[in-house]
């Protein structure tokens, strides 16, 4: 049997640059999504890094991502938005209301949305690193909020389009946020279900390839906008870096 040499330290530098660049997300990254809306839109809104959910997985980690994760003011938004990708597959978990302090609202309390282009490989199985992620955040930010408590948040998996090949499904979440974003409601009262806007006829297979051929028409992400990313898409790929290679 053949053992794996491990690639020296520059060399895994080197893969792991390669692999967040070329990733859908160097150019075209939910913050150069949201850097094509009104800055008043963007005011109630912020997103995390598309790498720090599979980095959170390995516990080893977690302090630092957390400590990033709380310079996002995710507790000053209306909506967070938090692209995952776990077993070479994306999705999309969108934080609502987190700004409001009545956990238990069901007109504009606090919960989750995970929208998923591939039902079939079951997104539910994302829940239990959600929900430690979610508790991890609150007790990070010394909540006062318990771990039975959070746990009642809804975490709501609305049935969404699907993909049709085996590789879209980055640009699906790109294309979740865009329309999200153009329209989220005030408030997502959870006793009437999921926003009325996602349902399987949301958009068409149609639609999303008239997006993707459009963007590159979409801007570089202005550092005007302030919490919306890294100031320097270099800074995230450090970050990573000291990560995967501490």
């Amino acid at each position: 049997m053949k053992v794996k040499k491990a690639l020296p330290k520059k060399d895994q530098r080197t893969s792991v640059r390669k692999q967040y660049q070329s990733s859908y997300f160097s150019s075209s990254s939910p913050g150069n999504i949201l850097s094509a809306f009104p800055e008043e839109k963007l005011k109630s809104v912020t997103y995390l890094d598309p790498l720090l959910f599979e980095l959170y997985s390995k516990e080893k980690n977690r302090s630092m991502i957390l400590k990033w994760i709380k310079e996002k003011g995710v507790f000053s938004k209306k909506y967070v938005f938090v692209p995952i990708v776990m077993w070479s597959h994306w999705s999309l978990l969108i934080f609502c209301h987190f700004d409001e302090t009545h956990l238990h609202s069901k007109t504009n309390g606090p919960c989750m949305l995970l929208l998923d282009s591939l039902h079939a490989i079951g997104p539910k199985r994302l829940e239990p690193l959600i929900r430690r992620l979610l508790f991890d955040i609150y007790k990070s930010e010394e909540r006062l909020e318990s771990k039975e408590q959070l746990k009642k948040m809804p975490l709501l998996i609305p049935k969404v389009p699907q993909q049709k090949k085996g590789e879209e499904c980055g640009f699906y979440i790109l294309y979740f946020t865009k329309l999200f974003l153009e329209s989220a409601p005030e408030n997502i009262n959870v006793s009437e279900g999921y926003p009325q806007f996602m349902k399987k006829d949301w958009f068409t297979v149609e639609e999303v390839e008239s997006f993707c051929k459009s963007l590159d028409a979409f801007p570089l992400v202005s550092h005007d906008h302030g919490d919306l990313g890294p100031a320097d898409s270099n800074d995230s790929v450090e970050l990573i870096e000291s990560l995967y290679l501490a």
